[in-house]
């Protein structure tokens, strides 16, 4: 099982997600924090962010860490790779404010341990089906 789980995260593909990751990590924090500063519950605020940092995130994805030219196909399958990792960010941020009472301007970020892989996944999945090289 460990060999199987180096061979598909230990890779500098995975390197280069994860780096793009952190990019859109802090765009997407920096406006969840700015949707919650609005008084938006922190779950919409959670998919609110998320859904407007994947524009950059699959640019960013699309030639940096998947080496395909972006394509319509593409761009339209991209978000569904989204929709778990999504989800599973939007309850975690509900279950860390409302069950733990952490700060909700702080919530989204304890979800990244889960969201980063399960993203990686189906991202992966998505680009090998629909992207072109």
């Amino acid at each position: 099982m460990w060999n199987k789980i180096k061979e598909r995260f230990l890779t500098k593909q995975f390197l280069t997600f994860g780096i793009i990751g952190v990019i859109n990590t802090l765009v997407s924090q920096g406006l969840y924090m700015v949707f919650v500063g609005l008084e938006v519950a922190v779950g919409t605020a959670s998919i609110l962010s998320d859904v407007l940092s994947m524009i950059g995130s699959y640019f960013m994805n699309t030639y940096f860490t998947y080496k395909q030219k972006p394509t319509w196909k593409s761009a339209v399958t991209f978000p569904l790779s989204y929709i778990p990792g999504i989800i599973i960010s939007a309850l975690m941020v509900v279950l860390v404010v409302d069950i733990l009472h952490a700060p909700k301007m702080f919530a989204k970020i304890l979800s990244l341990p889960l969201y980063i892989p399960v993203n990686f996944l189906c991202m992966s999945f998505i680009m090998k089906k629909f992207g072109k090289k």
